[in-house]
């Protein structure tokens, strides 16, 4: 085959009809097979990257646990609409309870509860991966950039990572839900399919669930929507059509009225949510998570390798001969744009806020990447001087995921965290049922005293195995000969000072045993 009957295979040309979606996976040469290869391979790319530290590690004091115990409660006594903590209503983590209503349904079924808390966002981040390709071999007919663009996801440590891909958290389903929007608003805005008002309504549900799962974050790309339809010079044929508004109006009823009812349930949670996820982090900084404007690039050029270095790329796309493939570029680039601003110039910066970024911009590199690797000159090269990082980056990101040792400032640093590894390997020994968990709270800048979610959570989750187990965070009120649990160093040290207390298995970070009644004539008590 000839380099131009290559070239037209996989460049249709700019004066092709457009064709359906299903009907453009099919066309191209092999058919489907290639094509279920291909997303195959990626899906296990993904599991690969994500698993290890899914299964394995703990749970997240920040914020995993907290949604973790907001989904626990709610699994165990209902109350779907108001998310709670402690069984009061959460003010705290204000989030919309979309994620929450999935970990809670999958807690229900019996499952495991880390992998109900984590499998989530497990799916929603292969899911992201799927679109990636799917979005440039349906809409380009254009398995390579696909490919590309699915490997610069799955390389990037940013989005594989804790917070985002691997944890039980709100910006892997974000992501997934903010790039389908943005594709199906794409479709929309240039109307080359015969059923626009599918595209509209598709993009609506799709703004919605984004809003469900983080409130005003679900709709930070619609600035750089309204921008690519200025620059496809459609922005007054968009806002004419009576579709768009009747959408609109329909996500805006279905929106008001969740939360004129929470705001029913819960007295309170508008002006909760105002000053925590709107004005809060907009124009305060909280929790002293300040950082300069320019955090956010710095970050991606860190953390979504090789992708940044081969957005040189982009650079030659307005001279790509196929405006299909310069449209979906300027899309999502615009769209990545617009968290970027929106994200910039808020006062609270912290990095998994930029985890949207990663599929959009991994969609218009992919493409760039695809057009500048078909060139005519310098091809070996070429191929070498992307393949190479992609390779480089997969392998660095795998070790740095799964194989590196937590670093000393690691989340996973804190002996307390990791309560959950350890009552597993207690459990497979001895039995846990009317055990004592002594932990005096961990160390934070939240306000929060004697505050350790992660416990609660266990404590909840035993609850539901039939074991009943309770939290102290002093040593006043121990029982008589209870077995006793504690990963809190000040309390293991306590209790490895009481001549009462009989260790029955320990490792470097917990200790389980039990107290003798002697301990009450015992000194030293925290």
């Amino acid at each position: 085959m000839t380099k131009s009957s290559a070239a037209a295979r996989d460049l249709p040309s700019m004066h092709a009809r457009a064709r359906r979606l299903g009907a453009g996976l099919v066309a191209a040469r092999g058919g489907l097979f290639p094509d279920l290869l291909l997303a195959g391979l990626l899906l296990a790319l993904t599991a690969l990257m994500l698993l290890p530290g899914a299964l394995s590690l703990p749970m997240e004091l920040w914020d995993e646990s907290r949604t973790a115990n907001n989904a626990i409660e709610m699994a165990k006594h209902g109350g779907w609409l108001v998310t709670t903590f402690g069984y009061v209503p959460d003010h705290w983590n204000t989030k919309p309870p979309l994620l929450i209503w999935a970990m809670a349904a999958l807690l229900r079924t019996g499952m495991d509860s880390m992998l109900a808390v984590r499998l989530p966002s497990i799916l929603a981040t292969m899911g992201s991966v799927l679109i990636v390709y799917v979005s440039c071999r349906a809409l380009l007919r254009d398995r390579l950039a696909g490919t590309i663009g699915g490997l610069l996801v799955v390389c990037s440590v940013l989005f594989m990572g804790d917070h985002v891909g691997r944890t039980g958290d709100y910006d892997a389903l974000l992501c997934l839900l903010n790039l389908g929007f943005v594709l199906c608003a794409g479709l929309y805005i240039d109307q080359e399919t015969t059923r626009p008002g599918v595209w509209i309504a598709a993009a609506t549900a799709l703004l919605v669930l984004a809003v469900l799962t983080k409130g005003v974050a679900g709709g930070l790309a619609v600035p750089g929507l309204l921008v690519y339809a200025m620059v496809r010079r459609r922005l007054l044929a968009v806002l004419l059509d009576w579709r768009l508004w009747l959408s609109l109006a329909a996500a805006a009823v279905g929106l008001a009225g969740w939360l004129a009812l929470r705001e029913r349930l819960d007295p309170g949670y508008l002006a909760a949510v105002w000053n925590n996820d709107v004005a809060g982090r907009m124009l305060t900084t909280l929790d002293a998570h300040h950082e300069r404007r320019t955090y956010y690039v710095r970050l991606l050029f860190r953390q979504f390798e090789p992708a940044m270095l081969l957005s040189l790329t982009l650079l030659a796309m307005p001279w790509d001969p196929d405006p299909r493939r310069r449209r979906l570029c300027l899309l999502t680039v615009l769209a990545a744009m617009s968290w970027l601003v929106a994200l910039s110039v808020a006062r609270t910066k912290l990095y998994w806020y930029v985890a949207p970024v990663v599929p959009l911009l991994a969609v218009a590199i992919g493409v760039s990447t695809a057009t500048w690797l078909r060139g005519e000159r310098l091809v070996a090269l070429r191929r070498v001087a992307v393949g190479l990082p992609i390779l480089a980056s997969l392998v660095g990101s795998f070790w740095y995921l799964n194989l590196r040792p937590p670093s000393a400032d690691s989340q996973y640093a804190p002996d307390q965290v990791w309560y959950g590894p350890f009552m597993a390997q207690v459990r497979a020994r001895h039995a846990l049922d009317g055990a004592v968990i002594l932990d005096g709270g961990v160390p934070n800048n939240a306000g929060f005293v004697r505050y350790n979610p992660i416990v609660r959570f266990l404590i909840e989750d035993a609850d539901r195995r039939g074991e009943h187990m309770r939290l102290l965070s002093t040593t006043e009120n121990l029982p008589t000969d209870a077995p006793v649990l504690s990963c809190d160093p000040q309390m293991r040290q306590w209790l490895t000072q009481q001549r009462s207390f009989g260790p029955v298995y320990a490792d470097g970070r917990c200790v389980f045993g039990r107290l003798a009644a002697a301990h009450r004539s015992e000194t030293g008590k925290p």
